[in-house]
């Protein structure tokens, strides 16, 4: 029901809406259950063009890998944006995936270089996937560089892509995937993955994996030499440690963000200003996107008529 191409427009619109004052989106709210490693999530949103209402629920719990589950669940509903009715309940592990590697397309066709033609893709994961083929989508793509965990799931990943999207791919080194003209950070890892000296002027970065204050994809030095672009100034404030950290450390200043991809895209701040300069979108989710995506999907479901129809108690 949701093609790439449709959600990266999706997208693209909420981020205008948020940072024109068109949504209503507080920051997640988590609790962490006593006696676990887990937290669970809760992030409402109400986006007023196009109308959309409705909350994602998401549980991360570390130790459910040992007991044979996955680390990461949510679930979606959408709600109608008059009544607060419930229209749809969805499937949020594919909604966050798609909109999140979305979010990085948008930002790349605005601020990655016209003639960029190399991907170099950090994990092999869920993420990495969509941000492969989301990016496809916004430039013209010759090779993909895959930097996995270990060689086979780097391997097996660019296998993966050269079969399904016809993209020369291949599993490579650190430094190599950094110096590729776009790269996608798409790990759990808690420090950086690459480093500064092996992103080449002209690059273009999105690091969505991080998204604690604690934790980051990207060293200080690459923070400091970079344009930064966020997808909220709030979530970036508030949980961005690819951020946070280099402010502790004294090399990187909060005032020193360009702006949102919203402002971007309306023309408040300036893109990219030449062709040696390092531009980066740091995202660390955010609830309209939800709300963009989800509307989406509710929109082709019924037009499709997919999905079970269910109803309340009248009472």
């Amino acid at each position: 029901m949701l093609d790439f191409s449709s959600v990266i427009d999706a997208v693209a619109a909420a981020f205008s809406a948020y940072s024109s004052g068109k949504t209503e989106t507080p920051l997640r709210v988590g609790v962490e259950p006593q006696g676990t490693s887990g937290v669970l999530l809760v992030m409402p949103c109400a986006v007023a063009e196009p109308a959309a209402l409705g909350a994602k629920i998401v549980s991360v719990f570390r130790d459910n890998p040992a007991r044979g589950l996955p680390t990461v669940t949510s679930t979606y509903v959408l709600a109608d944006y008059s009544t607060g009715a419930p229209l749809a309940v969805m499937d949020g592990g594919f909604l966050t995936a798609i909109r999140t590697a979305a979010g990085s397309a948008v930002a790349t066709r605005v601020l990655a270089r016209s003639d960029a033609r190399t991907l170099g893709v950090f994990g092999t994961g869920v993420q990495a996937r969509f941000h492969v083929e989301t990016i496809r989508r916004v430039r013209s793509l010759e090779r993909v560089l895959v930097r996995g965990t270990s060689p086979d799931k780097g391997a097996a990943f660019a296998r993966w892509i050269t079969e399904a999207t016809g993209v020369n791919a291949r599993a490579t080194s650190v430094e190599e995937a950094a110096a590729a003209d776009i790269v996608a950070l798409c790990t759990t890892a808690a420090e950086p993955v690459l480093r500064a000296r092996d992103v080449q002027p002209g690059a273009h970065v999105n690091a969505v994996g991080a998204f604690t204050p604690t934790t980051r994809e990207m060293p200080s030095d690459l923070i400091a030499r970079a344009s930064v672009y966020v997808d909220t100034r709030a979530g970036a404030l508030s949980e961005a440690g690819d951020l946070l950290l280099p402010v502790q450390e004294g090399v990187f200043e909060l005032d020193k963000i360009v702006g949102e991809v919203g402002e971007l895209l309306d023309g408040r701040v300036s893109s990219r200003t030449d062709e040696q300069q390092v531009t980066m979108y740091k995202s660390v989710g955010a609830a309209f996107l939800d709300a963009a995506t989800a509307h989406l999907a509710y929109a082709a479901a019924t037009h499709q008529r997919v999905g079970t129809v269910y109803k309340f108690d009248a009472e």
